[in-house]
């Protein structure tokens, strides 16, 4: 990872750096409000899922087993809690790879193929998270159950959940349900597993111009909750 200037930076922060990152991460990256519900939940026995994990919380999941860390977020150097995560990982041990996707479109496909690739890659125990920890970090699990776990598609589905994630499956971050829901037509249909209608059949435009949102719902996830 380089900065945007094309140095790369350095492997240890200076102790006014590091405070500068602490402070954009609480106010700037609102992890101030994620010391009260950003806890690590199991989604299998090897692998979890969580908002973006301050410090203290990749130490604790160090801890706990886990070996490696992907980020659903980028790795931009001017956002705090990236910053303090790259370091934390690199003090303790952890692998850590980055595969920014949205929220609020459909997954390309050669995203989803690079994020099955990090799961055959990557040592396990995993900890997959986005900013929230709500949407995209509820895809990708879902994902993961599907097609490392085999379950069905209505098991992998409840990763997408208001009352245990705070999903918003009516505002635009639904596309991200709306996504599934359309490859589990496909599956009725033709049986088809999910990798396979990834590679061959996946119509990323299709599932786009097929889904609305509500505007109340987007005002609360885009204006109250301000998600990424």
């Amino acid at each position: 990872m380089t900065n945007p200037d094309g140095s790369m930076p350095p492997s240890r922060l200076t102790p006014w750096r590091r405070f500068l990152a602490w402070m954009n991460m609480l106010f700037i990256d609102h992890s101030m409000f994620r010391f009260f519900f950003n806890t690590r939940h199991a989604i299998a026995s090897d692998c979890y899922r969580s908002s973006h994990p301050m410090p203290y919380q990749l130490r604790a999941a160090q801890r706990a087993g886990v070996r490696s860390v992907l980020s659903l977020r980028g790795d931009e150097t001017h956002i705090g809690s990236n910053v303090l995560e790259i370091e934390a990982c690199r003090d303790i041990g952890l692998v850590l790879k980055h595969e920014p996707i949205g929220s609020r479109d459909p997954p390309e496909r050669e995203q989803i193929l690079r994020i099955k690739r990090h799961f055959d890659e990557l040592p396990r125990p995993l900890l997959l998270h986005c900013k929230s920890g709500a949407d995209r970090a509820g895809l990708v699990s879902a994902i993961y159950l599907l097609v490392e776990k085999k379950q069905p598609l209505a098991v992998a589905m409840r990763e997408l959940s208001l009352l245990r994630h705070g999903h918003v499956h009516q505002a635009q971050t639904g596309v991200l349900d709306h996504f599934l829901e359309c490859y589990g037509e496909h599956q009725r249909a033709h049986g088809t597993e999910f990798m396979d209608w990834i590679e061959h059949h996946y119509d990323r435009e299709a599932v786009r111009t097929s889904f609305h949102s509500n505007w109340w719902a987007n005002k609360l996830v885009n204006g109250i909750l301000r998600r990424e």
